[in-house]
């Protein structure tokens, strides 16, 4: 009877591809982010009576997606860019046991006894996979999905094509693992000329929302102030207040920071999850420069 009981096939997944954390943070993050908009919500129809308004709680759930989620994110990248600098020693290594006669399976749980520094828990992680009934394919697939790198996921591909061919699957280990270190050295690169560009961007979003500050703070009260017409001429006589005004360049500074963030994340290393750490800096540097600055 026990047999026929569904078994717990998700979290089985989750535990074998290594993808706990990652889980956790997920959950947090949709959690936290859910709660921000509820009050905003709230906020908006008037139930929920608070200093913040609906546009700063969902500020809040922008920056709780981006510096949880993009916290996580960071250190992963970190952790991913150390294992992706050991891993061509490690397919070396499973050249040299295949010259030695095992199997690809027997090669890779001999390795998982190694020490590959970082890399370790990834390899220890493939070879329990394999112990626990999946195929070597299935578990270097599942490694290539958890550190989703370029030169990882096409080394693993040749790996995978070289050990369902046959033939001298040594030296197409050797050609994997040298072409994973040029990749490798072609990212670094890559990063560190895309560098200057990101600091680029950083400065001009910087120098936007001191020029926007400036405006609040000199330029705006003397073109709204009771005692001149300021702004009122150039509207047909209509009135204009500093407090509507102000409004208008703190939704700028907002969606600047969110688009500069954005493109930023891009420059680096052309993925869209570098992104988050970016925008949650920029976003959260304009929010706290109109709300605490400017008292909007």
């Amino acid at each position: 009877m026990l047999e026929n009981l569904p078994k717990p096939q998700f979290l089985k997944n989750i535990i074998l591809t290594g993808q706990v954390n990652s889980f956790i943070i997920k959950v947090v993050t949709i959690a936290t982010a859910s709660i921000f908009v509820i009050l905003s919500i709230l906020t908006l129809a008037g139930v929920l009576k608070s200093f913040l308004t609906t546009v700063d709680f969902l500020v809040l759930a922008i920056l709780s997606v981006t510096g949880i989620y993009g916290m996580y994110s960071y250190l992963n990248i970190r952790k991913i860019y150390k294992i992706d600098t050991i891993f061509p020693d490690f397919v070396r290594d499973l050249a040299e046991s295949r010259r030695a006669g095992m199997t690809f399976t027997k090669a890779i749980l001999f390795a998982s006894k190694g020490n590959y520094g970082i890399l370790t828990p990834e390899i220890q992680k493939i070879s329990q996979q394999v112990s626990w009934g999946s195929s070597v394919t299935d578990a270097l697939i599942a490694f290539s999905e958890r550190v989703n790198t370029r030169s990882i996921q096409r080394t693993i591909s040749l790996i995978i094509e070289a050990s369902k061919s046959g033939g001298n699957v040594a030296d197409v280990l050797d050609v994997a693992a040298k072409d994973a270190r040029e990749i490798k050295m072609l990212e670094a690169e890559r990063k560190t000329n895309m560098a200057s560009y990101v600091v680029v961007i950083y400065v001009a979003a910087f120098v936007f929302l001191a020029i926007i500050a400036i405006l609040c703070v000199s330029f705006l009260p003397s073109m709204t102030g009771s005692s001149t017409a300021g702004l009122q001429g150039t509207l047909g006589g209509g009135s204009v207040s500093q407090e509507d005004v102000l409004p208008i360049f703190y939704y700028a500074s907002l969606i600047q920071g969110l688009g500069s963030g954005l493109t930023a994340g891009v420059f680096e290393d052309g993925n869209f999850s570098s992104s988050v750490k970016h925008i949650f800096v920029l976003v959260f540097v304009s929010w706290i420069t109109f709300k605490i600055l400017l008292g909007v």
